[in-house]
């Protein structure tokens, strides 16, 4: 007999009753806290959709969970619509889906003999995403570390990254020029590198409860990733490790840097969604259930968190 668990990841249903599910939130933020007019949630909404349909493409084209499932597009959807501050076409959710067009550029380059060429398109991607939010150039040493376990990194790839990564910032810095606020670049600069002192301020209950929410389902979801690493191919356990390690430094900065909790929250959703689609698709125990059912349940005070405070 298949626990509730398996039944929601299994159900041709499910993605339908998630996205019905992420409108309904949409809609009560939208009357209870608006972030934005209509146009502008609908077209927030027609982005995160894209994220969302791109998550079930990467999940098909490199078998990161060995279903071919779209739990994780599910949860993505849904923790997503419980976040109102989210629901607004801003730089976080541009970054987002620019990194996860680079990804697929990225996860191509595994074991290839001549990977330069995509990891030059991958990190024109990441420039492009670096302008928007320029603090995740702190991910950057972790993708060439990865590029390394991949095999893909030689004198020629490293170089091709760097240039396809200074592409996109070469070309804002001489648009701001051109147009007289050089200004607009060096804050970029300026931003990505500086460093906060958080104050108590910084902690709003939204801030508090949400990033524990996510970190709990982070735990035990990247813990039974490596638990079970061994049953999976090479090539899907070192993507799922990539993921895992982008995700420690992602709650790193956010936890250290709390100003841009907004701006990197849509990637660590992200991520976080890959990594709990394929705990709630391989994993199958009581115990595995009792916590799907229990996140479930979470999902409402969380939202009634982010949504008063």
């Amino acid at each position: 007999m298949k626990t509730f668990q398996k039944q929601v990841v299994t159900h041709q249903l499910t993605l339908l009753v998630a996205v019905s599910l992420a409108i309904v939130f949409w809609t009560i933020a939208l009357l209870l806290h608006p972030m934005a007019d209509l146009r502008e949630t609908i077209g927030a909404f027609a982005l995160y959709a894209i994220v969302g349909y791109l998550l079930i493409v990467l999940n098909k084209t490199f078998a990161i969970i060995r279903l071919r499932a779209s739990i994780q597009t599910v949860i993505f959807l849904v923790l997503a619509a419980i976040l109102p501050d989210t629901h607004l076409i801003y730089p976080g959710i541009i970054m987002t889906l620019c990194y996860l067009v680079g990804l697929f550029f990225f996860f191509n380059s595994y074991q290839l003999e001549r990977p330069a060429g995509l990891l030059f398109h991958a990190f024109i991607f990441w420039g492009i995403s670096s302008l928007f939010v320029p603090k995740i150039i702190w991910l950057f040493p972790f993708i060439w570390y990865a590029c390394f376990t991949f095999r893909s990194l030689s004198v020629k790839s490293f170089i091709a990254s760097l240039f396809g990564w200074s592409l996109p910032i070469g070309v804002f810095a001489a648009y701001a020029f051109w147009k007289g606020d050089f200004s607009a670049f060096t804050n970029k600069v300026i931003e990505a590198v500086a460093i906060e002192i958080p104050t108590s301020l910084d902690f709003l209950w939204p801030f508090v409860v949400t990033l524990f929410y996510l970190l709990i389902i982070f735990i035990v979801s990247s813990a039974h990733s490596l638990k079970t690493s061994l049953d999976e191919k090479v090539q899907a356990r070192n993507y799922l490790h990539h993921i895992i390690t982008v995700t420690v430094v992602l709650f790193i900065l956010i936890g250290t840097m709390p100003s841009d909790y907004e701006l990197l929250l849509p990637l660590m959703v992200m991520n976080v969604s890959i990594l709990y689609g394929h705990f709630s698709a391989i994993a199958n125990t009581k115990w595995s259930n009792i916590f799907f059912i229990c996140s479930l349940v979470c999902l409402v005070p969380v939202f009634i968190v982010n949504l008063l405070f």
